[in-house]
């Protein structure tokens, strides 16, 4: 609009001077149209103007420091049952490096998002797996940063009380198909959040059972106390029939049922 506002005035200044015989000619300063970019995205041309070039030299960056990774936090823990396995991978399915007796001090540099297994390093300088079941903690254990277990499959999901509520300290057990169930090796317990997970190797296939089969007295709040222990305010869900390997994506999801639905 300004623009086309100052030719608009320029030309009735030259016919008003050209009508009164005063304009003279002078020479014409050729002008040199702005060159034009076109950019690949998005579509509508930039126009390049004139940058003056700088007076002196930009000072030169000085180059940010380069960060120091973060020391692992580690905290020691006691074995409290014998003849007690260090694992390659953080479940009962995975190879067995060493066995540890009652006493032994381990230090603790890792966890995985369950909170059940930890990784570990012996006086005899083995790193591996072992359950928090058999340990004694000497420090808290969510002090230890998290890592990913690669190479595994991952089975994970919730323990719910009625109304979603979590189901703290739920055992989850598993076995092959067909085997006794009864005596099936434990795999994982719900955390505060009702949260569980299961972690196999790689290449387990089949037919699988999986599901509660047990809660624990000292942390749970799915019981109430008793002269024996404690009992489950319900009963637990039916286990799951599962085909390994198993998706990602899927959560496996087990309800406590009410004693009188």
């Amino acid at each position: 609009m300004n623009k086309f506002f100052s030719i608009s005035l320029t030309a009735i200044l030259v016919l008003t001077l050209t009508g009164c015989g005063l304009l003279i000619p002078a020479a014409v300063t050729p002008t040199i149209a702005p060159t034009i970019t076109i950019a690949a995205f998005p579509t509508e041309p930039v126009i390049e103007t004139e940058i003056p070039l700088p007076t002196a030299m930009p000072p030169t960056a000085t180059p940010s420091p380069t960060a120091t990774p973060a020391q692992i936090s580690m905290i020691s823990a006691e074995v409290t049952m014998d003849t007690y396995s260090l694992r390659t991978g953080p479940g009962r399915l995975f190879t067995r490096i060493e066995t540890y007796d009652s006493g032994a001090v381990v230090s603790l540099f890792g966890r995985e998002i369950s909170n059940n297994w930890v990784l570990v390093k012996t006086s005899d300088n083995y790193s591996g797996w072992m359950n928090v079941v058999g340990l004694k903690l000497y420090g808290d254990i969510n002090a230890l940063p998290l890592f990913k277990v690669d190479d595994a499959q991952v089975l994970q999901g919730h323990v719910y009380l009625p109304g979603k509520i979590p189901a703290k300290a739920i055992q989850i057990a598993m076995s092959e198909k067909g085997s006794d169930s009864s005596t099936a090796p434990l795999e994982s317990i719900s955390n505060q959040d009702g949260l569980w997970v299961v972690y196999l190797p790689a290449d387990t296939v089949g037919q699988w059972i999986i599901g509660p089969n047990a809660w624990v007295c000292a942390d749970t709040n799915a019981a109430t106390p008793n002269a024996e222990g404690c009992t489950l305010n319900g009963t637990l869900p039916k286990a799951q029939e599962i085909t390994l390997p198993f998706s990602q994506d899927l959560a496996i999801e087990f309800e406590i049922l009410p004693l009188n639905p």
